[in-house]
């Protein structure tokens, strides 16, 4: 069997809401697998498809905090906030970094803000 691989760019791949769907529950299902570093590749695949979108953000954040890295979730926790201001699903989530981060007082704080 041959197969004919060309090259792409991301912004050249269009993939269709259910696509997109598949591929974040794809990311969520690896992660809780502890697959992380396949759910690490599929979230930032979703980051670059779904530039509007806090969803992935989130999702790569939980990674890092289900790795334990919780420096690097608490950064892509607060960035996702800081991009999405308004959504109750970073400002969760960023809550839940601080939180694991050992700063009650600012997850406390966060989340009165929702």
């Amino acid at each position: 069997m041959f197969i004919l691989i060309l090259p792409m760019k991301v912004g050249e791949i269009k993939p269709n809401t259910e696509e997109l769907r598949v591929m974040l529950e794809a990311g969520f299902i690896l992660r809780e697998a502890a697959k992380f570093d396949d759910a690490e590749t599929i979230f930032r695949g979703c980051i670059e498809l779904m530039p509007d979108s806090e969803v992935p953000q989130i999702g790569l954040g939980t990674v890092f905090l289900q790795k334990g890295d919780f420096p690097k979730a608490l950064e892509v926790c607060q960035n996702a906030v800081e991009n999405y201001p308004t959504s109750e699903y970073a400002r969760v989530h960023y809550a839940e970094a601080l939180l694991f981060s050992n700063q009650k007082e600012l997850a406390q704080t966060e989340l009165k803000k929702i």
